[in-house]
C-alpha cells in the first residue's frame, strides 16, 4: 500500500519513465532526476550541441531533396536551393550557422570540462568519448564544407587533404584513399558526401548513445565549490524538461535570427582557373593549425615536426584523465593545469586571428617567436600573479604531476624489463609495416601477410604481459 501511495504521488512523466525502466529491465534509471546545481546553462553545453546536431540533420535532409553530389551539379543545385526553393536561402544559412554553433559549443564544452576537471574518477572514459565526439564534429565541418563545390571550399579541402601526405608512408596513402578516393574531384566529392551523411552521423550517434548511458550511470559532475544547499534533486518532468526546452528554444532562435540577418553568400564555383587566383585558407576552426604550418621552420620536412607536436598535444589532452590523477578539481587549486588551459585558449585565438589577417604568407621564425612567445609569457606572468600564494607551496605545485612523473620513471627504474619490451616492440613495428605493405601491393602474397600477422599478434601479447609486469612493479613500490 505504501509503495502504491508513493507511485501515485509521482508526476505522470516520472511514472512513465519508471514504467519504461521496469518493462525494459534497465539497470540504471532513464532520465534520472538532476541536482539543482545543474540548472545552469554551462551544464547544458553538451545538450545544446546535440540540439545543433538535430538541427543539422533536419536541414540536411531537406536539402538532400534538391542537392546533387556531382562535380557538374553540386554548385548549381546549391544555388537552386538558395534562389529557387521557398526559404531555401534560410535553410542553407541555418545549416551553415548550425555547423558553426556545433563546433563552437564543442570547444566551449571541452574547455569548461577541462577547467572543472570533469574527467576525474569515475568519468575518465566519458572524457575520452567526448574527445572522440569532438573529432567527429570537426569531421562534419571538414566534409560538409566541400559539398557546395565552391572555389573557397574546394581549395581549403585540398589543403587539409594535402596534410595527409605527410603522414608515415604506411598510413598516409591509406588515409588519403579513405578520405579522398582515387584523387579525382568526382571521387573526392562522392567520398566526402558519403562520410558527411552516413559514416559520421552513424559514428556520432553511436558515441552519443554510449555517453548518455554513462551519464545516466554517473550523473552530472558536482561543482568544484561545495553547494549542499543546491543538491536537491529535481524530476525531469515537468521542471527540467521545461528548463531544457526554454534554453534550447532560445538557442535555436538565435541561430534563426542570425541566419535571417546575415544570409549565406555563396562564393564562386570551383574551376582550376578560379582556384589559381585564390589563396587557399581552411575554415576558422582549422585556421590555428594551418597558421602553425605556415611558420618558416615548418616548411618542407619541418612539417613532420609541426604535425607531430599538434598530434601529441591532442593525444595528451585525450589522455588527461590518466595523467592528472590528483583529487583537486577547483581551478584555483590546480595552478599548473589551469595555466596550461589558459595558454591553449590564448594561443588558439591568437593563431586563428593571425591566420585570418595573413592568408598565404609564410611566417618568419622570429615573428612566430615574438608573437606566440609573447602570448605565452603574458599568460604565464598573469598566472603567476593570480596563483602566487598557491605556487609558494611546493607540495601543492607538485601534487598534480607527481603520479604521472612516477609512472614515466618506470622504464628507467626497471631497465631489464624495458630492454625486453623493446624486442617485441621492434619486431611488431617491422611486421606491422610489412603487413600494411603486403596488403596494399598487387598481387597480395597471403603467406607473407599471414607470417607478419602471427608475429605481430605474438609481439602484442608479449608487450601486454611486459606492461603488466611494469604495472605490478609500480604497485609494489607504491
Amino acid at each position: 500500500m505504501i509503495r502504491k501511495s508513493n507511485t501515485m504521488t509521482q508526476n505522470p512523466g516520472r511514472r512513465f519513465v519508471e514504467w519504461f525502466k521496469d518493462r525494459f529491465g534497465l539497470s540504471t534509471s532513464v532520465l534520472r532526476p538532476v541536482p539543482e546545481y545543474s540548472m545552469n546553462p554551462l551544464y547544458w553545453l553538451g545538450a545544446l550541441t546535440a540540439i545543433a546536431f538535430g538541427l543539422q540533420v533536419l536541414t540536411g535532409l531537406l536539402m538532400l531533396i534538391y542537392y546533387v553530389p556531382t562535380t557538374d551539379q553540386a554548385y548549381s543545385s546549391t544555388i537552386f536551393i538558395i534562389k529557387s526553393v521557398p526559404l531555401g536561402w534560410l535553410l542553407e544559412t541555418v545549416h551553415l550557422y548550425g555547423a558553426y554553433a556545433m563546433i563552437l559549443l564543442t570547444f566551449l564544452h571541452l574547455f569548461r570540462g577541462y577547467f572543472v576537471s570533469v574527467q576525474k574518477k569515475p568519468r575518465e572514459m566519458m572524457w575520452v568519448l567526448g574527445m572522440l565526439m569532438g573529432l567527429t564534429v570537426l569531421g562534419f565541418g571538414l566534409t560538409g564544407y566541400l559539398l557546395p563545390w565552391t572555389v573557397v571550399s574546394k581549395s581549403a579541402t585540398d589543403v587539409s587533404i594535402g596534410m595527409l601526405s605527410f603522414m608515415p608512408a604506411q598510413i598516409g596513402p591509406i588515409l588519403t584513399f579513405l578520405v579522398a578516393g582515387t584523387g579525382s574531384g568526382a571521387a573526392e566529392l562522392t567520398r566526402f558526401f558519403d562520410l558527411h551523411i552516413i559514416v559520421l552521423p552513424a559514428g556520432l550517434l553511436s558515441l552519443l548513445g554510449l555517453k548518455l548511458y554513462m551519464f545516466e550511470a554517473h550523473g552530472a559532475a558536482k561543482p568544484v565549490v561545495d553547494t549542499r544547499k543546491d543538491s536537491k534533486e529535481i524530476p525531469w518532468f515537468p521542471t527540467v524538461y521545461l528548463y531544457f526546452a526554454m534554453i534550447g528554444a532560445a538557442f535555436v532562435a538565435v541561430i534563426f535570427v542570425a541566419a535571417a540577418m546575415f544570409p549565406i553568400n555563396l562564393p564562386a564555383e570551383f574551376t582550376p582557373g578560379a582556384a589559381s587566383n585564390y589563396v587557399a585558407q581552411p575554415e576558422w576552426y582549422f585556421l590555428w593549425m594551418y597558421q602553425v604550418l605556415k611558420v618558416q621552420s615548418f616548411e618542407g620536412n619541418g612539417i613532420y615536426l609541426a604535425l607531430g607536436a599538434v598530434t601529441a598535444a591532442g593525444v595528451g589532452l585525450a589522455l588527461l584523465p590518466f595523467l592528472d590523477r590528483g583529487t583537486q578539481r577547483n581551478p584555483k587549486s590546480r595552478p599548473i593545469y589551469t595555466t596550461i588551459g589558459f595558454l591553449m585558449i590564448a594561443e588558439i585565438l591568437t593563431l586563428t586571428v593571425w591566420g585570418y589577417f595573413t592568408p598565404g604568407q609564410i611566417i618568419a621564425d622570429s615573428q612566430a617567436i615574438i608573437v606566440n612567445g609573447g602570448v605565452a609569457v603574458g599568460v604565464v606572468v598573469v598566472s603567476l600573479f593570480l596563483f602566487r600564494n598557491k605556487l609558494s607551496r611546493v607540495k601543492n605545485l607538485m601534487s598534480p604531476i607527481k603520479s604521472p612523473l612516477r609512472a614515466l620513471m618506470l622504464p628507467f627504474t626497471n631497465r631489464t624489463i624495458t630492454a625486453l619490451f623493446m624486442i617485441p616492440l621492434i619486431a611488431g613495428s617491422v611486421c606491422l609495416a610489412n603487413l600494411v605493405g603486403s596488403l596494399t601491393s598487387v598481387p597480395v602474397n597471403p603467406l607473407i601477410a599471414i607470417i607478419n600477422f602471427v608475429i605481430l599478434s605474438g609481439s602484442f601479447v608479449a608487450m601486454a604481459r611486459i606492461m603488466k609486469t611494469l604495472t605490478l612493479a609500480r604497485e609494489r613500490r607504491s
